[in-house]
């Protein structure tokens, strides 16, 4: 299991809001919700939004850019057909009213990405190399 590492007091975060905080290289977005603390890696998988400056209902944070949301929990994204459209959660501690983060051992190798970019109506597909 990865080290706890402090990000701040209980006081540090504000109801129904994100904050955003760094472990080590990474930044983490905190959620205040019900008064319980949940953690989700900041940057949104589909396009790298921040997820601290976006809304939360219903335990499902909701990217700004463009409404992809997001479970708190588990960090399942809106569409569960996509297995790789998950964000990472990180395991929240209090401790005293200090709040602790746990680092990860080891983050995963990065899976190619199944699209290229963002259409309003449908997610591109990447082109494999040398078809037709």
């Amino acid at each position: 299991m990865g080290e706890l590492v402090k990000v701040g007091t209980v006081d540090d975060f504000r109801e129904g809001r994100g904050t955003v905080v760094r472990l080590g290289d990474t930044k983490v977005a905190v959620f205040k919700i019900g008064g319980r603390l949940q953690a989700i890696q900041d940057s949104c998988p589909h396009m790298g939004a921040s997820l601290g400056d976006s809304q939360v209902r219903d335990g499902r944070v909701f990217c700004h850019w463009h409404g992809w949301s997001f479970d708190l929990k588990t960090g399942q994204g809106s569409l569960a057909s996509k297995s790789w459209l998950c964000a990472r959660i990180y395991e929240v501690t209090v401790e005293n009213r200090e709040v602790f983060l746990r680092r990860p051992e080891a983050l995963p190798e990065k899976q190619e990405e199944e699209w290229t970019e963002w259409d309003p109506k449908f997610l591109k597909k990447k082109e494999k190399e040398g078809t037709d």
